[in-house]
């Protein structure tokens, strides 16, 4: 019985392998060649603004070979099984996955520029799949979201020998992150919660097995499934010298669409698209409503599926959709949490309103709690609202879809938001990496924790199905909300 399970294992491990040949592998590759198709090991850099893993500006040893129109290249094959490690790890680097071919969890494969123009190749990850334009090895590739033309990030290639990685000492990495974990977290419990600890144990084991910056992240996110809270990131700094070109992409997440807020009217609806809820000005919003006045619709329709999140100016949609102030929530840290969690919020200030993520977390800083109160602000939009949402609509506009939602200014119609609600913080934490940890904790009006929960919608139908259910909603609705005859 033993010797048949080694034949099939050793058999599986070889189809696994014939089935890579795609893939080009790390073993005794010469440094990379700057001149030309790209062959041999290069140290790619991608250069990304944002927050969270693979932002900043990321290395990876990448491999490249010759193809018959271009090249192709890869990340270190058999990583992600490696660092996965145990029973889910050696299944991986058996029978593969379909999202990392080869255990190789980044491909490039291109054709080549052909004159002073550029060739379009594409680059693919477990998160994205991206467009690169690539004019020589010695230019910055550029990469672009699929489907436009906004800049995603930039990619730069140099030699590389990978005697001389990884660079940074992952494990020594991994216990300054456990330190500031421990003094810092939202809440002293969280830090030692089982998943908690889960997640250190593995993040341990696999730094130890890490050979470049994309590797360690790679185990960071693997590892990051057993926390028992959301908004905890590590990622590297950007490079200074590519901050001028990338910035009309997003600070917060590089996957936010440039345009936050778009309106479209149809047989007297108004959708109010908001894709995310970045800056500190509510200038777009107030131009929004603003519009919505104008047209004076007999339903509006607030579609928030897929929001990325971004910063306390959420509020201020339901600024427009109230005609007296309404409870906002809690906002509170590891200092004010037992009395917050006891109800004892007297002593905490009431804030009607938050010009700068300065003032958001000075706030915090002084009081360790504070208040939300919404006060209306013209002109305001008194008709009938749905709100759309799916499991993307995720942190900050969470709060804003709990409270239309607790005071019956709005239906919620969709699937459960993602439960992502929590306040971050950043840390520098050496050998130019960073580390977000989430510090501030948040209360509904009602009392009721998101993170981890969030919002259930008053009717629930697939992300697909609920903008037909809001418009057959508000055709049955009248102006001010009440069943039509």
């Amino acid at each position: 019985m033993r010797t048949y399970f080694t034949r099939l294992v050793i058999c599986l491990v070889c189809l696994r392998l014939c089935g890579c040949a795609s893939v080009v592998p790390h073993r005794n590759q010469s440094p990379g060649m700057m001149e030309g198709v790209p062959q041999g090991l290069y140290a790619l850099t991608s250069h990304v603004r944002g927050i969270g893993p693979f932002t900043g500006s990321t290395t990876t040893l990448f491999a490249a070979e010759p193809t018959k129109d271009g090249f192709q290249a890869n990340s270190r094959p058999g990583a992600v099984g490696e660092l996965l490690g145990g029973i889910p790890g050696f299944f991986v680097t058996v029978f593969g996955d379909k999202r990392m071919p080869g255990g190789a969890f980044l491909h490039w494969r291109s054709p080549l520029p052909e004159g002073d123009s550029f060739a379009r190749g594409v680059v693919l990850s477990p998160r994205a799949k991206l467009r690169a334009d690539f004019y020589s090895c010695d230019r910055p590739i550029e990469l672009h979201s699929m489907g436009n033309e906004r800049l995603f990030g930039l990619m730069t290639l140099e030699p590389a020998n990978a005697t001389e990685y990884p660079k940074t000492d992952f494990p020594a990495l991994v216990e300054r992150i456990d330190a500031i974990l421990k003094e810092n977290l939202f809440d002293s419990a969280a830090y030692d919660a089982p998943g908690t600890r889960a997640f250190l144990r593995r993040l341990r084991a696999a730094s130890r097995k890490a050979r470049d910056d994309a590797e360690f992240l790679m185990a960071w996110i693997l590892a990051a499934k057993h926390l028992p809270f959301t908004h905890c990131y590590v990622g590297r700094e950007l490079n200074p010298e590519f901050e001028d070109q990338l910035t009309e992409t997003s600070e917060a997440s590089p996957f936010a669409p440039a345009e936050a807020i778009t309106l479209s009217e149809d047989e007297g609806i108004v959708t109010l698209r908001i894709a995310h809820f970045e800056g500190e000005s509510y200038d777009e919003i107030d131009a929004a409503f603003a519009d919505i006045a104008e047209r004076n619709p007999r339903g509006l329709i607030i579609d928030l599926r897929g929001n990325a999140g971004g910063t306390y100016i959420s509020s201020r949609v339901a600024a427009h959709l109230i005609e007296s102030p309404i409870d906002m929530g809690v906002f509170f840290d590891r200092r004010a949490r037992a009395r917050v969690l006891a109800g004892d919020l007297d002593e905490f200030p009431v804030v009607t309103s938050i010009r700068s993520i300065d003032e958001f977390d000075s706030l915090i800083k002084d009081h360790g709690a504070f208040r939300g109160e919404v006060q209306p602000i013209e002109p305001i939009y008194s008709g009938s609202v749905a709100v759309l949402v799916n499991r993307g609509a995720v942190s900050a506009c969470e709060p804003l879809v709990a409270g239309l939602q607790e005071t019956g200014r709005a239906t919620i119609i969709g699937e459960r938001t993602a439960g992502a609600m929590l306040s971050i913080e950043r840390f520098e934490i050496g050998e130019g990496w960073i580390l977000w940890v989430p510090t501030v904790d948040y209360l509904t009006g009602k009392g009721v924790r998101l993170d981890g929960r969030g919002v259930v919608p008053d009717i629930q139908t697939t992300s697909t199905e609920a903008p037909a259910a809001a418009r057959k909603l508000l055709n049955t609705l009248g102006p001010d909300g009440d069943q039509g005859e």
